[in-house]
């Protein structure tokens, strides 16, 4: 394992929280398996509060739970899991797309988006939170066009659940996801409500395969 030796602040927080993540991933840690913050700051060679801050993080994301006591245990992650929240969001973000499409998103922000799509594809190695910025930006835009409160909550809470599988993770989604986004963007723009909600059924259908396809893989190497 790599040891964080000249990290520092938030780089830490980032470190730990990644390291946790590709643990919890791999089924290095158990479903019902204690958290111990000591014990996990020991195998990162960090201190206690980068580790700390990081399960605040997986927790409000659904992937730990605190005890009585405060203590931290592993929640059950499992492929199907997944799949059901990705078909929520499908069933979700389908709906906004169609909604978005009848009221059309302000030209300059669609204007604004594909800039910073064409952005990220550019960069050469972007990084996780760079990658997460785009994507919110193209399905949160999307969401609040539907003008619809409760559904663009739903839909943020169920994206946080899944956003964990990043570029980091599913590397080879950044360039068709991105291109994705640009034709969904467009048909928003263009008030074409039958293609929106065409494309953002794929969009979503492929994301599902890529984590599906990561989860299975990872746990079958582990």
């Amino acid at each position: 394992m790599r040891l964080a030796i000249g990290r520092s602040g938030k780089n830490l927080s980032e470190f730990a929280y990644q390291q946790l993540l590709d643990m919890l991933l791999a089924g290095k840690l158990v479903p019902g398996a204690n958290l111990q913050e000591r014990r996990l700051a020991g195998a990162l060679n960090i201190s206690r509060t980068p580790i700390r801050e990081a399960l605040g993080r997986l927790e409000a994301e659904g992937l730990v739970t605190r005890q009585a006591g405060r203590l931290m245990t592993v929640c059950h992650i499992s492929v199907q899991t997944y799949i059901e929240i990705l078909n929520v969001r499908k069933l979700l973000e389908v709906e906004a797309a169609g909604l978005a499409a009848d009221k059309k998103i302000d030209k300059t922000l669609a204007e604004n988006i594909r800039a910073a799509i064409w952005r990220l594809m550019d960069t050469e190695e972007p990084t996780p939170a760079e990658h997460w910025g785009v994507d919110d930006m193209v399905h949160g835009a999307i969401s609040a066009a539907a003008d619809n409160t409760l559904l663009a909550t739903m839909i943020r809470d169920l994206r946080r659940r899944t956003h964990i599988f990043n570029t980091r993770r599913i590397p080879n989604r950044l360039r068709p996801g991105a291109l994705e986004h640009l034709a969904l963007v467009d048909a928003v723009a263009a008030g074409d409500k039958a293609k929106a909600r065409q494309l953002m059924a794929e969009h979503i259908g492929n994301v599902k395969a890529a984590i599906v396809n990561q989860l299975v893989s990872g746990r079958t190497a582990a």
